[in-house]
């Protein structure tokens, strides 16, 4: 017969309720000093489920807490034993001393979290922090990222996603602090019961994936992207279940108002590993024959290809000053390429890197269509531009759009100087735009906004699917009568279309050295 079917069914759902964080401790210790085996299964069952834990990172230091049992024990001891059982093993005081150990054992493990070694840091995006990389074994103490991303896996198997700016206090396998920022928790079935508190609010997972953003005030949200958990402004309320696709928001007098939830808003996975030698194309736009420019470097599958001049032969790609020797400039009217390479199709990883120029007198209608491929069909195109939409974010900014599903980033272009533009799409599984897309500027992670929630599924095989377009709006239909948005104006140099997500290093070796190796 097992533990929990040694109890009754009371004392079962008493026992839960204590794991989940409910105010059932004195209750509990009263059930077990009226039922000595109950206290030997409690104590066994705690010791390999992690279940004291709760009550040990609430405010009640263990010390005070065997105080208590102590005290509530010498006010019931004539009441809790038979007067016929008079072996010491049998007395209040065995009781006593039992309930004594088995906290003492439970504070020495949780000791033991706190200066042992119990995180690693699986993954990094553009973090810049000094005091770990990946690799790094982490124990109790802050972590503090300026920059970027990382990922901490603890050893029960919770994922951290980090978001900087962010603060973060790890307590142990089982808690942290939010202080300020975002992250995201994956939690898996053996952890629940992983707990995240914040200035504002205390939350406790019950299986699931969920976000917490923590303004630099203090107050927060939490946001269930997967699964349930529990949350509360602080000890004096009850907790509330909160399930997928819903979220609540604590102010800073714990109040709380409950909305829908925005998984865009939060990084939910990073990206493995680059591959060192990836397939790519690279058009220097530095040796034009005839109307042709020819790709150079590795190519991918063996093949090189030729970007063609479409424009019309009295007004053909004006060639300019670029960053590395010569670069194209685009009129906004009519000049555009053409290739035959079909792009990088459903949601396999990839990353498109150029130099870009925008003008500043930039006009909406000539934005569209710096690099496009694919089909114009919901989340079916693959399509680089600077912003046309104020819709979707403010003008200007590099924009990436996967026809009625786009991310936008934050640095305004418009002022006729060169910029580095990447563009990274990272797969694994449930690729999406808002959660798999990194934006880079000069090197640096760009903050994005306006994310959608999409599925990226780039289209290659439609009778109506695109090949790899550099200059013109891939819902540009020849013969057709287009008012605006058709073509772009501004210039471009260094075009590197990679079959592969770089990391940012590869980024900035590209954009420092014009290529991926030195």
């Amino acid at each position: 017969m097992s533990m929990t079917e040694q109890m009754t069914k009371h004392q079962q759902q008493l026992l839960a309720a204590y794991l989940a964080g409910e105010d059932v401790a004195d209750e509990l210790l009263e059930a077990c000093q009226h039922d000595v085996n109950l206290l030997a299964q409690v104590s066994k069952y705690v010791t390999s489920e992690r279940l004291l834990k709760a009550h040990h990172q609430s405010d009640t230091r263990p010390d005070n807490f065997t105080r208590s049992v102590m005290a509530k024990l010498s006010e019931q001891q004539k009441t809790i034993w038979p007067k016929s059982t008079m072996s010491w093993f049998s007395s209040p005081y065995a009781l006593a001393a039992s309930i004594m150990l088995f906290v003492s054992v439970i504070f020495l493990a949780e000791h033991l979290d706190y200066t042992n070694k119990f995180a690693e840091v699986t993954k990094m995006t553009a973090s810049h922090n000094a005091n770990f990389s990946v690799g790094s074994q982490l124990g109790q103490g802050d972590i503090i990222l300026e920059h970027g991303y990382s990922e901490i896996l603890l050893e029960n198997g919770v994922v951290l996603v980090l978001e900087a700016p962010v603060k973060v206090n790890l307590q142990s396998r089982d808690k942290v602090t939010l202080h300020h920022g975002k992250l995201v928790a994956r939690v898996p079935q053996n952890a629940i019961g992983f707990r995240v508190d914040t200035p504002s609010s205390e939350i406790i997972d019950l299986g699931t994936e969920f976000g917490v953003e923590v303004s630099n005030s203090g107050e927060s949200q939490v946001h269930v992207l997967d699964g349930e958990i529990k949350a509360r402004g602080n000890k004096t309320q009850s907790y509330q279940h909160v399930k997928k696709d819903q979220a609540l928001a604590f102010d800073l007098n714990h109040q709380i108002t409950s909305f829908v939830s925005v998984p865009s808003d939060f990084m939910r996975v990073l990206p493995g590993d680059s591959i060192e030698e990836p397939h790519l194309l690279h058009w220097s736009f530095d040796d034009k024959q005839q109307h042709n420019y020819l790709s150079i470097g590795r190519g991918i599958d063996g093949q090189q290809y030729v970007a063609k001049d479409k424009s019309p032969i009295d007004e053909p790609l004006t060639e300019v000053a670029g960053v590395y020797d010569k670069a194209i400039s685009f009129n906004g009217e009519n000049n555009w390429l053409e290739t035959q390479y079909p792009g990088v199709g459903s949601d396999n990883p990839r990353t498109v890197a150029f130099w870009l120029k925008v003008p500043s007198d930039f006009l909406p209608e000539n934005a569209y269509g710096i690099v496009s491929w694919g089909l114009q069909q919901d989340y079916s195109a693959w399509q680089i531009s600077p912003n046309p939409e104020l819709i979707d974010g403010p003008l200007g900014r590099i924009r990436i759009g996967t026809y009625n599903a786009q991310i936008v980033g934050n640095t305004d272009l418009r002022d006729d100087e060169w910029h580095h533009i990447a563009v990274v799409l990272y797969g694994g599984l449930k690729s999406n735009l808002a959660t798999h897309v990194l934006l880079y500027v000069d090197g640096k992670l760009e903050k994005t906004q306006k994310k959608s929630i999409a599925k990226v599924a780039t289209n290659l095989q439609h009778p109506a699917s695109r090949p790899l377009t550099i200059g013109k709006n891939i819902g540009y239909i020849e013969g057709a009568t287009h008012e605006k948005q058709m073509f772009f104006k501004g210039g471009l140099d260094e075009l590197y279309v990679v079959e592969a997500a770089l990391n940012q290093q590869q980024i900035i070796q590209l954009m420092t050295h014009n290529q991926l190796n030195e």
